[in-house]
């Protein structure tokens, strides 16, 4: 199985963050090849680090965990337990500037502990500090910046890795979570019981108990006797003493205002945590802000083409066009070039964490061939190549020919025309 590459990982930690936001750690099952981390957070889930030193992985499956325990402790397994166990995770995020890592923050309010996964081949490793202590799983090698990658693959799916992990640790189970539906699904269930305890507890603060028993311990002191009126009888132990059945409404009274109170404090707890579940129910839903119109921004003539996953592709009029457009880019937008037509490439303007497909780009290579090209340059069924590369790659040549460029980390992707 193929090690998990950069922008996979950034995938996986664009995904799950949100979801693990505030879970519990509750369990550490260690075996000779990596670790499982048992988080709580309404349900069960188990984050593997399979530490393989060639293709090491981190996934998440809900409730049921495809991990075995070793027979042995192992020096993490016991830090973690003894360091880790019972906090809270805070913080997942991909430390990019040294590549495959992710950094785990756990806290509760008297301690904390760091996880730092290093999920890059032959380096593979778990780090966990926690109160001025150390413990690796490996020795530490010394981190540097990740070497520039030409052509990356393009990311497979977090279900993809899933299953393929599965299929090789030879299970015919698939995986339970879907980071979309399952997720959904999950958070409708969590609404629908919180709102049925929301519901219960109102009830509850909206009952008068506390003023019958009151009333009825008031009546028994001031009239003396346990002949009550008709209303307060379910209050009086006939049994029971007058004293002792004064004493006992009183209690009781106080007992069911304390209840109140509690009751009032987790009611407006629930709004909160509904108000929250609802806000992350829909946060994948909800519209990003719009992309700004590069051709205005950059004041540029040319053409626009609007991709069905919201991205926009822009093709300049001339080399000055496209030079404008190239300098009001973002660094994550892509500059889209056909290999051996000079003149002819675009930037595909898209949200920071935005995957492009190579349909889409092939979508944006044939229109910018159309565009830019006269119709006998390219015909139905030729082959070209497409260079694309992120903008933050892409340099004018100072005192050259103006829209000539350099670029570097570029990937080709050669494809067959399907329109003219």
């Amino acid at each position: 199985m193929k090690a998990l590459t950069q922008q996979e990982l950034q995938q996986f930690v664009h995904y799950f963050a949100p979801i693990l936001d505030g879970a519990q750690l509750q369990d550490v099952l260690v075996n000779d090849r990596g670790l499982a981390l048992g988080f709580r957070k309404d349900v069960h889930f188990w984050m593997i680090l399979d530490l393989v030193p060639n293709a090491p992985m981190l996934l998440l499956f809900e409730e049921e965990c495809p991990f075995k325990k070793g027979p042995k402790a192992k020096p993490v397994g016991l830090f973690l337990n003894s360091h880790a166990k019972n906090l809270y995770l805070t913080g997942m995020s991909v430390q990019e500037e040294f590549g495959r890592v992710v950094k785990l923050e756990l806290r509760n309010s008297s301690s904390d502990c760091e996880l730092e996964i290093r999920m890059i081949p032959k380096q593979c490793n778990l780090i966990v500090k926690a109160q001025g202590k150390q413990i690796a799983w490996e020795r530490p090698l010394d981190l540097t910046p990740p070497p520039v990658v030409e052509n990356p693959p393009a990311p497979r799916t977090i279900e993809a890795i899933h299953e393929e992990w599965l299929q090789e640790q030879g299970t015919q189970k698939k995986s339970s979570l879907d980071p979309v539906s399952q997720w959904e699904k999950q958070k409708e269930k969590d609404l629908i019981k919180k709102r049925k305890a929301l519901s219960e507890i109102q009830k509850q603060i909206e009952s008068d108990k506390e003023d019958l028993w009151y009333e009825a311990g008031l009546y028994l002191k001031t009239h003396g006797t346990l002949q009550v009126p008709e209303h307060l009888k379910t209050c009086i132990n006939d049994k029971e003493s007058l004293s002792w059945n004064i004493e006992h409404c009183f209690s009781k009274a106080k007992q069911l205002a304390g209840k109140k109170d509690g009751a009032k404090e987790r009611f407006d707890e629930l709004v909160v945590e509904i108000a929250k579940l609802e806000k992350t129910r829909y946060q994948e839903k909800e519209k990003k802000p719009a992309l700004v119109d590069l051709m205005h921004k950059a004041d540029a003539r040319g053409r626009k083409l609007h991709l069905d996953n919201g991205a926009l592709a822009y093709c300049g009029k001339s080399a000055a066009d496209n030079l404008a457009l190239l300098r009001q880019a973002k660094a994550w937008d892509y500059w889209l070039h056909l290999r051996d037509y000079p003149g002819a490439h675009a930037i595909i303007h898209r949200q920071r964490d935005q995957l492009i497909s190579e349909n889409d780009i092939q979508e944006v290579a044939e229109w910018v061939a159309k565009e830019s090209l006269s119709s006998k340059s390219l015909m139905v069924g030729q082959k070209v190549a497409v260079v694309i590369v992120e903008c933050r790659f892409v340099r004018p040549i100072k005192g050259d020919k103006l829209g000539r460029v350099t670029y570097h980390s570029e990937r080709t992707l050669s494809f067959t025309l399907r329109h003219a």
